[in-house]
């Protein structure tokens, strides 16, 4: 119901049509509201908590980004186990998870000038990673994770691995022509911009990978993985959680957790960067 100003039942207030956030009768504040889900004001919270300030002007994309990922639950957004957003923020704010309770990742060596809001993080080829803090040596049949690349690489790897062996999940993809795990599924396919490159494995038979706009399945049986944490921009090194074959692409963002359908993601993506491009 709306009410007057200063009405202890009022939920909503007008000013003529329009609904407002904040009224005041005289310098007393009588009604406060959110434009945004409980989801989206938490995000702002903690990017409020990390410093951040850039986002303040792509509140909106974030919130239905973050709104639509919600709304479709599970792997999307509930057992969603790692990802962040490198569009629409702030350097501060490249490690703060979009759901409270994902692991917290470090940031390895990005500073303010690697970032562009509109289309993400730029890798360096040398030095620069995210450690996600996050393993999937638990998550053997049930696994997914993608990037998605504004701009492509020269060198190293886009996405990185637990080294999970042959027969894995296929965690990472060579950042220059082709898929450079253990299980091959392609020699010829670089990797694409402005789309995910990725893999989604529900099954112990085989995963489904998303690269270079292309998708398909790969028929191999899985693999548990090494108890190593999950990188981005870069691999897990043979025997350490250190960085192996750091790649210089762009990315606007990433996830990892549970087998999800790639192409459901790449869409709220891509409406997540256009809207943010149209500020």
């Amino acid at each position: 119901m709306a009410l007057s100003l200063g009405s202890a039942l009022a939920t909503k207030v007008y000013l003529g049509a329009t609904e407002v956030s904040l009224a005041y009768l005289g310098a007393t504040q009588v009604y406060t509201s959110s434009a945004f889900s409980a989801e989206a004001t938490n995000y702002f919270s903690r990017l409020d908590a990390a410093g951040d300030t850039t986002y303040v002007d792509y509140k909106q994309p974030l919130a239905n980004y973050i709104d639509s990922l919600v709304s479709l639950g599970g792997a999307y957004w509930d057992t969603m186990l790692s990802s962040t957003s490198f569009v629409g923020v702030g350097i501060q704010g490249v490690t703060v998870p979009l759901r409270d309770g994902m692991t917290v990742p470090t940031n390895n060596n990005f500073v303010a000038g690697d970032l562009d809001q509109l289309t993400g993080l730029k890798g360096d080829a040398s030095t620069k990673y995210l450690d996600t803090g996050w393993s999937p040596s638990s998550s053997q049949d049930d696994f997914s994770y993608s990037v998605y690349a504004t701009a492509a690489p020269t060198t190293g790897y886009v996405c990185g691995s637990a080294r999970s062996g042959t027969g894995s999940s296929n965690m990472f993809f060579d950042g220059r022509t082709r898929n450079q795990a253990q299980t091959q599924v392609s020699t010829n396919i670089a990797v694409g911009v402005n789309n995910i490159t990725g893999t989604s494995r529900d099954t112990s038979a085989g995963f489904d990978w998303m690269i270079g706009g292309y998708n398909g399945t790969t028929s191999i049986a899985s693999q548990v993985a090494s108890a190593r944490n999950f990188f981005v921009f870069s691999r897990t090194a043979d025997g350490a959680d250190t960085p192996d074959g750091i790649t210089d692409a762009r990315l606007a963002t990433y996830h990892a957790g549970p087998a999800l359908n790639l192409a459901t993601l790449e869409a709220l993506q891509d409406t997540l960067i256009t809207e943010i491009a149209a500020i």
